[in-house]
């Protein structure tokens, strides 16, 4: 005991710390002269990363926020520096610090103590289960298995179990609205930047190689931020839009619904200069199961002819085709003059022709890794649905719909006949429709299981079924 107090008397007393500074100071000299700036820069950083460590500990809401960061930015990183690590590995270690942090604050806030797993949570965990069990699939390699597990199967459990203990009230469902909102904002501002002002060399070497087939075309580029693709940026600016638009209608501080406004403006333009037909169908799908949530049937009458005068609009008109963004996004509704569309068929036709013999799939992971000798050579599987198809077979297809229409009827109970709080009412709403038009991008595009906007819908999966427990709490004046 003696000894401990000495000890802390001299780490807090005047010299004491000053003879630690001086320690710290030789430390680092030391290391710039033998190893380098890197090793210098790691030593340095050590006091803000255990501050980090005590402030995420504290309130492990940070934490969350600093992984759906690290999910958003990864990929755009990977085009200026490489890692010696895949990108999945990183976010998985960042995952796994969140549950760190998350088990330590439980040791002394005891996080959401009276809160129970929604059954969703189950449902999604037989997906898990299944896509576990196809490690035993004679089709496939382990290998192949677990580089794809983690994205298809685990995520979707994790992040959800993160969101269900951590978001404990409102206010933190609106943080975390307003923090995408602000990534959503920058993603497009970097979308217009490269139309606007260019792309920065790093930009052009992907464009003019690997993004040369897909994103040089008759219409012009197709613009994609610091996303993988266009087609990712597209879908996920559209999901932003959907999403952010419904909530300026129920957000209550008149600052924020502004800010609401301006980023749903921003990600549909954003949206449109992605060229991705396939994010037309989010808006599309978004908006129509929004509108059978409102319980008014004079404005289903009135959407619904909305939607199908837009429908006539770019299927059967030519107006506006000067536009090279409008042009493109018109083929969207013209299936029979889409050549991508028409090849999509044939191949799907061609795996048709094998796949009945493979119910449990090809193996997780068998699509991206085909060899020469492999059924699935020469067929790409561009979309989430195929690529589902093929890996796990219909059996596996079969249930990863059923997940998706299972989350959206939960969401139609809680929104018609269990929601009692408007605003809590209104994020249920807009995370609903905003997975239901991710549902139908899904089988246009291959984006639902990239970063990060598979990543966004199991969080809004999450969100949605975090709304009848915080909404019977505000409702009780219970305080998380």
């Amino acid at each position: 005991m003696f000894e401990r107090e000495l000890l802390k008397g001299f780490l807090f007393e005047k010299h004491g710390l000053k003879i630690i500074a001086i320690l710290g100071c030789i430390l680092l000299a030391f290391l710039a002269v033998s190893g380098g700036v890197l090793p210098l820069i790691g030593f340095a950083l050590i006091p803000f990363i255990f501050c980090f460590l005590l402030v995420c500990i504290k309130n492990p809401f940070i934490s969350f926020l600093f992984l759906f960061t690290v999910c958003f930015f990864i990929m755009g990183i990977l085009r200026y520096v490489s890692i010696p690590m895949p990108p999945s590995l990183v976010v998985d270690l960042v995952i796994l610090f969140n549950f760190i942090v998350l088990a330590l604050n439980h040791l002394y806030h005891n996080y959401n103590s009276k809160f129970k797993l929604p059954p969703f949570f189950y449902v999604s965990l037989c997906w898990t289960v299944y896509c576990l069990v196809e490690i035993f699939n004679p089709s496939g390699t382990f290998g192949n298995w677990l580089g794809t597990i983690r994205a298809i199967a685990i995520y979707i459990i994790l992040f959800q179990f993160l969101v269900y203990y951590i978001f404990k009230d409102v206010q933190k469902l609106r943080g975390f609205l307003i923090f995408w909102a602000v990534l959503v904002l920058l993603a497009a501002l970097k979308a217009m930047g490269q139309k606007f002002i260019g792309m920065d060399t790093d930009e052009k070497i992907w464009l003019y190689t690997l993004g040369a087939h897909t994103h040089v075309i008759y219409s012009g580029i197709r613009y994609f931020s610091f996303f993988t693709d266009a087609a990712n940026f597209g879908c996920h600016m559209g999901l932003a839009m959907v999403v952010f638009s419904i909530l300026f209608f129920y957000e209550k501080d008149k600052g924020v619904r502004f800010f609401y406004f301006i980023v749903a403006a921003f990600a549909m333009y954003g949206m449109l200069i992605s060229g991705t037909r396939s994010a037309m169908a989010i808006p599309v799908a978004g908006y129509a199961f929004y509108i059978v949530l409102l319980k008014q049937w004079r404005l289903m009458v009135i959407g619904s002819i909305l939607f199908v005068a837009v429908f006539c609009f770019l299927s059967l008109t030519t107006i506006g085709n000067s536009n090279a963004d409008i042009r493109r996004m018109r083929t969207a509704f013209q299936f029979k003059e889409d050549a991508s569309f028409n090849l999509r068929k044939e191949n799907q036709k061609k795996m048709k022709a094998f796949m009945g013999d493979y119910p449990i799939g090809l193996g997780l992971g068998a699509a991206k890794n085909a060899g020469e000798d492999d059924l699935l050579h020469g067929l790409p599987t561009d979309t989430s649905f195929v690529f589902i198809w093929v890996e796990t077979g219909v059996i596996g297809l079969v249930l990863y719909i059923f997940i998706w229409l299972c989350c959206l009827a939960l969401c139609f109970y809680f929104v018609w006949f269990k929601l009692k709080d408007p605003m809590i009412r209104g994020i249920c709403s807009a995370a609903a429709a905003g997975i239901a038009g991710m549902l139908l991008a899904g089988y246009g595009n291959e984006v639902l299981h990239q970063f990060p906007t598979g990543e966004t819908i199991y969080i809004l999966m999450a969100i949605a079924m975090l709304c009848p427990y915080l909404d019977k709490n505000k409702q009780n004046g219970v305080i998380s």
